[in-house]
């Protein structure tokens, strides 16, 4: 209020104390816009750690150094996308070869077989 009242007093004319106003205005406005700016910069700097860009990458990198298993994986998998609200992929595990059943696929030594006399 004091302000207001020195204004006058200085024997401003009409167009002086609208340059004057326009002033503190600009002035007002650039303060605010340079003390949103670094809000918004510390806020993102807090944001940085709290969340990881893709949670899936930690654990993925996890398996690849072998410190998680295949089904401690899928399992951290299929909870990441219960969380995300999407489907999880079913989880299909090839069937184990017993040690009594020999491997898929010819035997290596044998021989290919010849065609018939014709």
């Amino acid at each position: 209020m004091t302000a207001l009242v020195l204004v006058p007093l200085l024997g401003l004319t009409k167009e002086e104390r609208l340059i004057l106003w326009t002033g503190v205005l600009l002035g007002v406005l650039v303060i605010g816009a340079v003390f949103i700016a670094r809000l918004d910069r510390w806020r993102k700097r807090q944001m940085e750690g709290a969340d990881d860009p893709d949670p899936v990458m930690s654990f993925r990198e996890l398996y690849e150094r072998g410190e998680l298993s295949k089904e401690e994986y899928d399992r951290v998998l299929r909870r990441v996308a219960e969380r995300a609200g999407a489907r999880p992929k079913p989880v299909t595990t090839p069937p184990a070869a017993s040690p009594q059943e020999p491997a898929a696929g010819p035997p290596a030594t044998e021989e290919p077989p010849t065609p018939p006399p014709g």
